[in-house]
């Protein structure tokens, strides 16, 4: 094809592959930031604090395998030490996923494991915690190919699912203890939540960083002062040592491949998890956020794995990504990866302080029912705003609605789910898993017939813009496609043709071709007649008012800008003018 008859320019979307993350002003310290030392540490303990809430999961597995007092403490700083190697882990940038996304023990093993420990004791559980985290690190390596099938409606959803079951273990935590709330819990779940809510909303700075610091500070206070909070067993944690080293002594393995199926699909739901949280830490971190990038959620999931694997080392639970503390983040406006380095540190220090998990362990419900409240909003919100980044048609509707109605039946009606095999019960009975999967599912089964490239032809004489707005808006609905990308493709296709039809040498149907792949949108215009120009430099007062074609050549100008690459060409006896919109 002659030089002449072609032109070609490309641009950059801002917030696109060519330019750099953009820090959100809801964000004091993004995760490229360095925040002073004295903020970086205390948004360190206050995410320990929220961290430490789930060392219930080993101290309940520890009980259950009816470990003697001393073997609990130990198992309690051993998962410590997991959970600091998990963090620096996964906040590196080049073996993690570089944000600010530490781990904690999850329900997510609590079924598998509990098996795993009336089969054959804590070793059992160990053995087969490193078989999870060795299946998750394999399944890092697919995640790539996953994502025709996890659109960023669907991480929408994980982020959203993960802020239910949030909000719905602190509900717990909340209404379901041994009976009815008393006056004194009430009043020590308000003295913990109006502190948090009110420091977040109506401060900036440093109060509003250690507004789930002071929050938990003030519930167990008021706990201590109403009897919820025992003087005599603080008194017990303060009698015991102050260093001590974990006793590795009941650290052993034993695998049972007939646990293969039950943790294989707890490694299975953590790998959806962490894409999920990896996602929503992106979009947090970055006001041009578009999809979700795969290789650092490749690390991610890699690192999570990995961390897995180091708890059944240490004979812990295995853990996955936190919901909690990238709720925490988003509360508190900082989500540097220094706060990360500052965790796994001395989260590592304090796995040889024995009196630190037995504190914790202490904290009333009403406080940690509040604080994991309080977190879930964030990450609800961020949920909400992933899916409705993108135009969703009924199929797409009902892909999102059918999941969150099965989360919520998983939730709301578990005794449907107990006479389920013990092998895929993990999957059914977590309203996260199984939502996640219900909207995979759906969404591989309404993919078919979808067709990804689409023809609209118009004759000169009947181009109706309307029409072509309603064809764009149907096929961006039925593909998950960016609205404003939709609208830019819109805005080309009607400048362009309204151009043509002011040239006289135009005859016949136009052709309209769309094709989208998620990553690319690209629309082509076909039309016999004069080929349309797309200069590069504008031209000129005089060119535009005294060279016959000029305002044709300006509007081609303009057109160009319009796309990230634009051309126009001639194929036989029809010319064609391409557009080309980074998705």
């Amino acid at each position: 094809m002659p030089a002449s008859d072609r032109s070609d320019v490309a641009r950059r979307e801002p917030g696109g592959p060519a330019s750099t993350a953009k820090k959100p002003v809801t964000l004091q310290f993004g995760v490229d930031d360095a925040p002073p030392l004295g903020v970086t540490l205390l948004c360190a303990v206050q995410h320990i604090g929220v961290m430490a809430i789930f060392l219930v999961v080993p101290l309940l597995l520890a009980r259950q395998a009816a470990a003697p007092a001393e073997v609990v403490t130990s198992v309690l700083g051993l998962s410590m030490l997991a959970l600091g190697i998990g963090t620096l882990l996964q906040a590196s940038p080049r073996l993690g996923s570089g944000y600010l996304v530490p781990p904690v023990f999850t329900g997510i093993y609590v079924g598998p494991s509990l098996q795993a420990v009336q089969s054959g004791g804590l070793p059992l559980m160990a053995g087969m915690t490193i078989a999870a985290g060795v299946a998750e690190g394999a399944l890092s390596r697919t995640v790539r190919h996953l994502r025709p099938f996890m659109p960023p409606e669907l991480a929408g959803l994980v982020i959203f699912l993960t802020g239910t079951t949030t909000a719905a273990i602190g509900l717990r935590y909340l209404l379901r203890g041994a009976g009815p709330l008393s006056a004194a819990q009430w009043l020590v779940a308000v003295a913990t939540l109006v502190p948090m809510v009110g420091l977040s909303v109506w401060t900036k700075g440093r109060l509003r960083i250690v507004c789930a610091l002071v929050g938990m500070a003030t519930g167990s206070l008021a706990a201590l002062t109403t009897g919820g909070l025992a003087g005599g067993a603080l008194a017990e944690v303060a009698l015991g040592p102050v260093v001590a080293l974990p006793r590795l002594g009941h650290v052993g393995w034993a695998f049972d491949p007939l646990l293969l199926v039950p943790f294989g699909i707890g490694a299975l739901a953590a790998t959806l998890k962490t894409v999920g949280l990896v996602s929503l830490s992106q979009r947090m971190n970055d006001t041009g956020w578009v999809r979700p990038e795969m290789r650092s959620i490749t690390r991610g999931v890699l690192a999570d794995g990995v961390g897995t694997t180091v708890s059944g080392l240490f004979g812990t639970v295995g853990g996955n990504s936190a919901p909690s503390c990238v709720g925490l983040a988003a509360a508190t406006g900082v989500a540097s990866r220094r706060v990360a380095y500052a965790i796994g540190a001395i989260l590592i220090l304090l796995a040889f302080v024995p009196a630190f998990p037995r504190l914790f362990a202490l904290l009333p419900p009403p406080v940690v029912g509040s604080v994991l409240v309080f977190t879930a909003c964030f990450t609800l919100l961020n949920g909400i705003e992933t899916i409705a980044s993108r135009m969703l048609d009924t199929r797409k509707t009902l892909v999102i609605g059918l999941a969150i109605v099965a989360a919520l039946a998983a939730d709301v009606f578990p005794e449907i789910f107990k006479t389920a095999p013990a092998s895929i019960r993990p999957m059914l009975e977590s309203s996260l898993v199984f939502g996640t999967l219900t909207g995979i599912l759906l969404n591989t089964l309404f993919r078919l017939g979808v067709r990804q490239r689409v023809a609209l032809t118009i004759e000169p004489a009947e181009y109706d813009p309307v029409r072509v707005e309603d064809f764009m808006e149907e096929r961006g609905a039925a593909w998950g496609a960016r609205r404003e990308i939709v609208r830019r493709a819109t805005y080309a296709i009607h400048q362009c043709v309204e151009t043509l039809l002011d040239a006289p040498e135009t005859t016949g149907p136009f052709s309209i071709t769309v094709a989208f792949d998620e990553f690319n949108l690209d629309v082509q215009v076909r039309y016999t007649g004069a080929m349309l120009e797309l200069p590069e430099r504008r031209p000129t007062e005089r060119e535009i008012l005294e060279v016959e074609g000029g305002d044709r050549r300006l509007a081609g100008f303009l057109l160009r800008r319009v796309a990230d690459r634009a051309s126009s060409s001639r194929d036989g006896d029809r010319c064609v003018v391409t557009f080309h919109f980074e998705h």
